[in-house]
């Protein structure tokens, strides 16, 4: 299984726009990306992104500061490309440039799908997931962190994760909308658009 061309590339190519309202038309049309491919977790099962945030602080030139954002500080280092960033939100996948920007996005819901039987299963913030019988509980962080980090051994194969395109893409209804639990940016009039939604997932 080889891995993705069109994410990597798309993300390795970003030249951040310096405003919002480009900011959110170049976001979204990451998430379109984002929407037509899946992480494959050991061979075993994928997981499909359907629900995610974005982040984005410009350190060079300070133009638009994410101030809620885990990592816009000299506390961590810059992450290569396509790292996957887990914290008490979820996880992150980060794109960034050392000294000229921080940018991620932060995976909101997910379906999970084995490839050895026919389990398919839906988590996101908007929807309730049946746990057990007369049990509903709201999607928590530690279910992503579960799937993606939770199921293998250190031992042998280890523990394998990779990006790979759909071979069928296509375009995709997207819903924006304003991100959980973030607060309006000072001197910002309203909240950043930033989250999308895949709508043909639900």
């Amino acid at each position: 299984m080889e891995t993705l061309q069109r994410l990597r590339d798309t993300l390795e190519q970003f030249v951040p726009a310096n405003t919002v309202d480009e900011l959110t038309k170049q976001f979204k049309d990451i998430a379109q990306i984002v929407f037509n491919g899946r992480y494959v977790v050991n061979g075993e099962y994928e997981i499909y992104p359907i629900d995610i945030e974005f982040y984005f602080h410009d350190v060079e030139n300070e133009i638009i500061k994410e101030p809620q954002m885990y990592h816009a500080n000299n506390d961590y280092p810059y992450f290569p490309i396509g790292s996957l960033f887990p914290h008490r939100s979820g996880i992150d996948m980060t794109f960034e440039r050392e000294g000229k920007y921080r940018a991620s996005f932060l995976i909101r819901g997910y379906t999970y799908k084995s490839l050895i039987n026919k389990d398919k299963e839906t988590f996101t913030n908007t929807t309730s997931k049946k746990l057990k019988e007369g049990e509903i509980d709201k999607f928590k962080p530690q279910y992503l962190w579960e799937d993606l980090f939770g199921n293998a051994s250190i031992f042998g194969k280890g523990l394998s994760v990779i990006w790979v395109d759909n071979d069928d893409y296509k375009e995709v209804n997207i819903h924006p909308s304003e991100r959980i639990n973030i607060n309006i940016v000072k001197g910002e009039p309203t909240k950043r658009l930033w989250r999308f939604t895949n709508l043909d997932a639900k």
